[in-house]
């Protein structure tokens, strides 16, 4: 019988060299990634098939090497007393095992995982309401090589199962007869628990490697840093309880520049976020400079509309004069029509003279005569052919005039209604018509000069137009001062914006003055805790010297040895907890850096939104042109 001895008569190397416990009997080894070993339950399995999967697929499952020895670790191997104690029997299934609806879906969550994971045989929920024995072992067997794909054959199928079960920590016993007969019906329900429950564990395992390996349970940033975090302190908290020193500095040391190189890409993605900033700034300042697209494209539309308004009125004109000349050709051709039937009449009568001339008797006096009426008749007639010319010539003249002071009128016109739609005067349900018809039209063929255009100019339209234009004169003296006192409170915006921007700089500068005494703070510490280390080691090396060389003070040298442990714990807690305040201070001026940028943004866009809502203002006051 062996005597429980304490942990301070324990050498390193002992610490070392001691075997497994039994909480860590089936556990699987971390290797040379530094993984945390865990227990081979429904959370510790998924845990050690994450950190071996990582290479190639080893057994979990543990060996006769890797059992616990209870005399190796120093515990009381005497039989405990049976008295004041609770009874040792197996412990009960509180699973409807008798429950149909409690079996099909065992049997649908059985199917469903052989199906979907390359299951070699068909199986039916009929297999499996009563499966032989040769169905049992196949499924069996994948089942457990998913665990162990080193795993080819089985013995005894009665002696392996219970023994690989009773491995995995299955909380419940699987007794060998009913292994024997597994297809009856008051033995498979059992086992058709331990089957879900197996599958159910292997599930967990999948969805733990996909989580490990950053799939669909570390989406977010901040659980990847709490598991990186976890995994680091319990890797570290193991080597340490192992004693491995090394390690557990190469796992700080590790653990140390993943959050310097965190810290230079935030630093990094700060910067950028600034030169974002920056560039969202000067695209504001040159926004603000520049007109706005909407105000343009009004003015195009506006435009178009004035131009489409101008090419239907000069299509109106042009069918207007089409029409006239239509007209006027009509005139011509009737007028041509009559001359052409005027001389055919003239020619015959011509005839019919110059016949009656030559039927006559004609003397010579009476010859005379008639040549100088004739010459008197053709000299009149060339006075008023001269006459007719002049009057011709004069009516051309007049009315090329008068086309040309229609087209300068039209021009006006035109003009006018341009205006009037810009300053909403037209239609008279305009905004500013007041029931009042502003448009004109021309009439080219008029009578009289009230006919020739649809408004009364000098009684309706002037005194209405004055009307407007002095209205508006007093809301641009209003709408003049208005635009002073926006300009004054956008002057002090900007001023405000300018004061926040120094004070932001300013609060840079304080942080990165914190962040420079955090390092050397940090370095400091750094640099006492591997002093503390090499004074423990020399602690450790003298202890081991004294150990070997005063064996007759083995209870000095102990006690010694107790005291310079106990110090070196107290030191190496000291320092960690030292080191636990400093990145403490660190994650809290992280945090609050984070915040005031934050902070400084919020201002930043309230203040960017207050300045776009006056401008937007600003931009919808209209400002009138008139001009009369």
């Amino acid at each position: 019988m062996s005597r429980r001895q304490t942990l301070g008569a324990l050498s390193p190397a002992a610490l070392n060299s001691r075997s497994m416990g039994p909480m860590t009997a089936t556990r699987v080894a971390a290797g040379k990634d530094g993984v945390q070993g865990s227990s081979l339950g429904a959370g510790g399995l998924a845990a050690a098939l994450t950190a071996n999967n990582a290479k190639s697929r080893k057994s979990m499952l543990p060996t006769t090497d890797n059992r616990p020895n209870a005399a190796a670790l120093g515990l009381d191997t005497r039989r405990s007393s049976a008295f004041g104690g609770k009874p040792a029997g197996p412990k009960q299934d509180p699973r409807p095992l008798n429950d149909k609806n409690f079996l099909n879906n065992c049997i649908r969550t059985v199917i469903t995982y052989l199906s979907t994971h390359g299951f070699p045989a068909a199986v039916s929920p009929k297999t499996l309401a009563s499966p032989t024995a040769k169905d049992f072992t196949l499924i069996v067997q994948f089942l457990f090589q998913r665990f162990d794909p080193n795993m080819k054959t089985f013995g005894k199928i009665e002696d392996d199962v219970p023994m690989f079960f009773k491995r995995l920590n299955y909380p419940f016993q699987i007794s060998k007869s009913a292994l024997f007969a597994v297809g009856s019906p008051h033995s498979w329900p059992a086992v058709l628990a331990a089957l879900t429950w197996l599958v159910e564990l292997l599930v967990y395992n999948e969805k733990t490697e996909e989580s490990a390996s950053g799939g669909i349970g570390l989406v977010d940033e901040e659980s990847k840093t709490k598991r990186e975090f976890f995994e680091y302190i319990s890797t570290s908290y193991r080597f340490f309880l192992s004693g491995d020193d090394m390690r557990c500095q190469a796992v700080d040391e590790e653990m140390l520049s993943q959050v310097r190189e965190r810290e230079r890409a935030i630093v990094e993605q700060h910067n950028k976020v600034k030169e974002a900033n920056a560039a969202v700034l000067a695209e504001l300042e040159r926004m603000r400079t520049e007109p706005s697209p909407l105000t343009v494209a009004k003015q195009r539309h506006e435009e178009h509309l004035v131009d489409s308004d101008k090419f239907e009125k000069l299509i109106e004109n042009l069918q207007a004069l089409k029409q006239s000349l239509q007209r006027k050709l009509a005139e011509r051709q009737a007028d041509l029509k009559a001359k052409q039937d005027a001389m055919a009449a003239a020619q015959t009568e011509n005839e019919a003279l110059r016949a009656r001339v030559a039927a006559q008797p004609v003397n010579k006096a009476d010859l005379q005569r008639m040549i100088m009426e004739r010459t008197k008749q053709k000299e009149v007639l060339d006075s008023v052919i001269s006459q007719c010319e002049e009057m011709e010539r004069k009516v051309h003249q007049q009315e090329v005039q008068t086309v040309s002071e229609l087209k300068v009128v039209e021009g006006n016109v035109v003009r006018y209604n341009q205006l009037a739609h810009r300053l909403k005067l037209v239609p008279a349900s305009a905004k500013r018509a007041d029931g009042i018809t502003y448009e004109m039209r021309i009439n080219r063929d008029a009578g009289s000069a009230h006919e020739f255009s649809n408004l009364d100019l000098k009684g309706v339209i002037r005194p209405g137009l004055e009307r407007l234009s002095e209205l508006y004169r007093t809301k641009a003296a209003e709408l003049s001062q208005d635009l002073l006192s926006l300009k004054e409170q956008h002057t002090a915006r900007v001023e405000a914006i300018a004061e926040k921007q120094e004070e932001n700089m300013l609060l840079e500068q304080q942080i990165n003055r914190m962040e420079k005494q955090l390092r050397e703070a940090r370095e400091a510490q750094e640099e006492r805790v591997r002093a503390e280390a090499g004074r423990a080691d020399l602690i450790k090396d003298e202890v081991v010297r004294l150990r070997s060389a005063a064996s007759s003070k083995l209870a000095e040298v102990e006690a010694h040895k107790r005291a310079a442990l106990a110090e070196a714990e107290q030191q190496q807690r000291t320092c960690e907890a030292e080191l636990a305040r400093l990145k403490g201070e660190l994650r809290a001026a992280l945090e609050l850096m984070v915040s005031h940028r934050m902070w400084v943004q919020q201002r930043l866009e309230a203040t960017l939104s207050a300045v776009n809502q006056v401008h937007a203002e600003v931009q919808q006051q209209p400002i009138p042109q008139l001009s009369l």
